[in-house]
């Protein structure tokens, strides 16, 4: 996946109510992600016409490059979280490996 665009934000950033273990700060760049993950297996909870909900205990791995200022940096997660935000633009949350 790579989006080459940079995302439109408005001046609420990603308003979530979570409890968090790390502080947060804004950073712009361009993130190039790969999955590693090419199967999972899990239990259906419901499905629909539009949609399926299932659960697992397997992680969807995935591969970062972050660039930003002229840098690349490569880390590797699992991602936590995809949410629509519009019709045709997406947010995905990655969490990172420990070091």
């Amino acid at each position: 996946m790579t989006y080459h665009e940079q995302p439109e934000h408005d001046d609420q950033g990603t308003s979530t109510d979570e409890r968090r273990r790390n502080d947060r700060r804004r950073t712009r760049g361009v993130v190039h992600m790969s999955v590693e993950t090419t199967n999972l297996t899990g239990a259906a909870d419901n499905v629909s016409h539009s949609g399926i909900l299932f659960f697992t205990d397997e992680a969807l791995r995935v591969r970062l490059e972050i660039v930003q200022n002229g840098e690349t940096r490569t880390v590797e997660g699992r991602l936590v979280r995809g949410q629509r935000m519009r019709d045709d633009h997406f947010g995905w949350a990655v969490e990172f490996d420990p070091n």
